[in-house]
């Protein structure tokens, strides 16, 4: 009888051992126990020296205040949006075949993005608020930066599939959205002109999505990819704009605090930024 043995493949991701994404995902996990671990161990007077107060500018809170906040809830808010934001940016660096680029980002966005964010909302409430004097604290900056990254991970993924304009009309309609939800928060409307602009966007990325392919053939799997396409952008977007939602309330005084929107906006255009710039320093997995 014979006594050779099959030799078989261990079992993959997207194209990657199991075993190196399950190392990724612990890394997003130990962030987060990270943010707890800090809320939960540490008491509050440190709590305080780590929060980044404008009006002393100690340049190390430029980047400890990320890992502090006001209170638990506060804590759970960032942690959620950390926890979904990172997990489907992985995911979509993964499908776009671009592991090492999420990889090199993420310590980036840790180390860097925090003190970019903070300096960007010093300068900003300095120039609109001078004499104002608050103290930033918390995660959200990242987590806003995630949404660019995102964004950005989107775009590889499209125009790895599609083509550079398939890129353009996405990305445009994205903006557009985006930037409308934004008036619709603070002006309570959106004008016809406005609307016709986001709705063209749409067309556009949907045309765009349709027709621009690499290919020629035109069959049932195409359009089932296509179909599929649609419905994975919808949902990415769907999950920015729940974002965008909950980084700009309405009122950012409400409740007797002040959320910090400039810093918000810093960390989602700095986020996609910081993300390019990693981009053009990796190669595919």
């Amino acid at each position: 009888m014979s006594d050779a043995r099959v030799a078989t493949e261990p079992p993959t991701t997207f194209g990657y051992s199991r075993s190196a994404v399950a190392a990724d995902l612990a890394a997003i996990a130990v962030v987060a126990l990270v943010l707890v671990g800090v809320e939960v161990l540490l008491p509050a007077a440190v709590h305080a020296r780590l929060a980044f107060d404008h009006a002393a500018l100690e340049p190390a809170t430029l980047l400890t205040a990320a890992y502090v906040h006001a209170d638990f809830g506060h804590l759970l808010s960032n942690l959620g949006g950390y926890v979904s934001l990172a997990l489907v940016t992985y995911l979509v660096c993964l499908h776009a075949d671009r592991r090492s680029w999420f990889r090199r980002t993420l310590p980036v966005f840790l180390l860097v993005l925090p003190v970019a964010v903070n300096l960007t909302s010093y300068v900003i409430l300095e120039t609109r608020f001078p004499g104002a004097s608050p103290v930033s604290r918390g995660f959200s900056g990242v987590v806003a930066g995630f949404g660019g990254f995102l964004l950005a991970a989107v775009s590889v993924h499209l125009r790895r599939t599609y083509s550079r304009e398939t890129v353009f009309f996405v990305g445009q309609f994205a903006v557009l959205l985006l930037l409308g939800e934004l008036l619709w928060i603070y002006a309570a409307r959106v004008t016809l002109l406005e609307g016709a602009l986001v709705g063209t966007g749409l067309a556009l990325a949907v045309s765009g999505i349709v027709s621009r392919t690499r290919g020629r053939t035109y069959g049932d799997d195409h359009y089932q990819q296509v179909g599929f396409d649609l419905l994975y952008v919808g949902l990415v977007l769907a999950l920015l704009v729940w974002l965008v939602y909950g980084l700009f309330p309405a009122d950012p005084t409400a409740d007797g605090t002040f959320t910090n929107v400039f810093a918000h906006g810093a960390g989602f255009v700095e986020g996609g930024l910081l993300a390019a710039l990693t981009l053009v320093l990796v190669r595919p997995r």
